[in-house]
């Protein structure tokens, strides 16, 4: 990943010492929002494959593997291991290491929800759409209270898969705005505020 390459570098004193060495200064960084907030940017959707990776899908839509930075910039992803998707086996891998083994988290309840709203199909205007499922997180008293239609228990399996699917779908910057890209990120850092 070369985007850190362009950072500025700061002093840093080592403690109890009067050496001193250079280090990036990765307190600086910017929003592809920001930069591009003068701009009518257009962003693609993307759903992450197993297998996917950064680089891999920077490669396979840029062109560039090293503009998996920018990738990880428009989503704001600042760890790409535990903020990308994983995999199958990844995710079963880390269900073993987080709970013991995917068999206990799939029987493991996480929480309790009320369904406020039931999915459903409507139409509207001759368009037929599909109204989502709400629900409300309950504590298990009110969860037991409710009739088996207006409830429903998540397991620790299930939430942790809507969570890692939830990270599939991603945002690429449009092709059209990676020359410029590529142009000012050398100078990017010059205009930043340290968030």
């Amino acid at each position: 990943m070369q985007y850190f390459n362009y950072f500025p570098t700061v002093q840093y004193r080592i403690p109890n010492s009067k050496k001193s060495i250079s280090a990036t200064n990765i307190t600086k960084r910017f929003s592809v929002a920001n930069f591009l907030r003068n701009s009518a940017v257009v962003f693609d959707e993307y759903y992450v494959e197993d297998g996917d990776r950064p680089d891999s899908v920077a490669y396979d839509y840029y062109g560039d593997q090293n503009m998996d930075w920018l990738i990880l910039l428009t989503n704001e992803i600042h760890d790409s291991y535990f903020q990308w998707s994983l995999s199958y086996e990844q995710f079963n891998s880390y269900l073993r290491d987080r709970y013991g083994s995917v068999e206990y988290a799939m029987k493991t309840n996480h929480h309790y929800e009320q369904i406020i709203q039931q999915r459903r199909e409507v139409l509207d205007y001759e368009q037929q759409r599909i109204l989502p499922e709400k629900t409300l997180i309950v504590d298990y008293d009110t969860y037991i209270s409710l009739a088996t239609f207006e409830r429903k228990s998540i397991t620790i399996y299930d939430y942790e898969q809507d969570l890692n699917e939830t990270r599939r779908h991603i945002y690429l910057l449009d092709l059209n705005y990676l020359l410029i890209i590529k142009q000012q990120h050398p100078y990017i850092f010059d205009e930043v505020t340290i968030r």
